[in-house]
């Protein structure tokens, strides 16, 4: 287990004082990035190959949420190696230890040029993996429809990551973005699947269709071509 402790800011908080979901994402990969160096298999190292990490899915399920200023710690640790795919998993814990949120996903490693998956980027070497009580399956694939437009969003700069792509945790600030303020009043989130298309670049419109009902198909196109697809869960608070 590889784990550090955050403090929620002001900026990361939404209405009702709990840490977004994309700035804790954020922290999360964070936490991966230090993880992936101290295990020499970091950003750096996959680009003396010319190679990059990619997220493929996300599943993320929700107890609560941190609040403004509330102390909380993220751990990770990387699961068991299938074929091509690196799966990686996240628990977030309020400073007593008590479990806020688990994640699991799945990453790739790519081609920074042409964005094709590279099938053996370590060659014969055998990473060490753990596990955990906490641990969520493997993210699975989204495959319902999502049949009615809801909105129209552009990109911007400031979403671009060093990949040069929008980065993977603004995807669920679009996702959660379709509902407003009074819709959070009474709903909140308590687990959302999330599945990596194509990757998003900058300058785009996204296209938001959703399936509207519980759970919530929110589909992501671009062009006419799938960017992403998510299912979310809701519950009333």
């Amino acid at each position: 287990m590889f784990e550090s402790k955050f403090v929620v800011r002001p900026d990361e908080v939404d209405a009702f004082d709990e840490i977004k979901l994309s700035k804790l994402l954020w922290n999360m990969q964070i936490v991966a990035t230090d993880h992936a160096n101290k295990l020499k298999i970091g950003r750096d190292e996959l680009m003396k190959e010319n190679n990059i990490w990619v997220v493929v899915r996300t599943d993320i399920k929700i107890n609560r949420l941190p609040k403004l200023k509330e102390k909380y710690i993220i751990s990770t640790h990387p699961g068991e190696t299938k074929g091509f795919m690196f799966p990686r998993y996240f628990q977030v814990y309020d400073k007593h230890r008590n479990l806020l949120a688990t994640v699991s996903s799945t990453w790739v490693v790519v081609n920074f040029d042409t964005r094709r998956i590279i099938l053996h980027p370590f060659k014969n070497t055998t990473f060490p993996f753990e596990s955990d009580p906490s641990d969520l399956e493997m993210p699975s694939k989204v495959n319902e429809e999502a049949p009615y437009l809801i909105s129209k969003r552009d990109t911007e700069e400031s979403e671009l990551d060093i990949n040069i792509h929008i980065n993977n945790t603004k995807y669920f600030d679009y996702v959660l973005g379709i509902h407003d303020e009074e819709f959070y009043k009474e709903n909140k989130v308590s687990r959302i699947l999330l599945n990596y298309e194509k990757e998003i670049t900058h300058p785009n419109t996204i296209e938001l269709y959703s399936s509207k009902n519980n759970p919530e198909v929110v589909i992501g196109k671009v062009n006419d071509n799938v960017s992403f697809l998510s299912k979310v869960e809701f519950v009333k608070r």
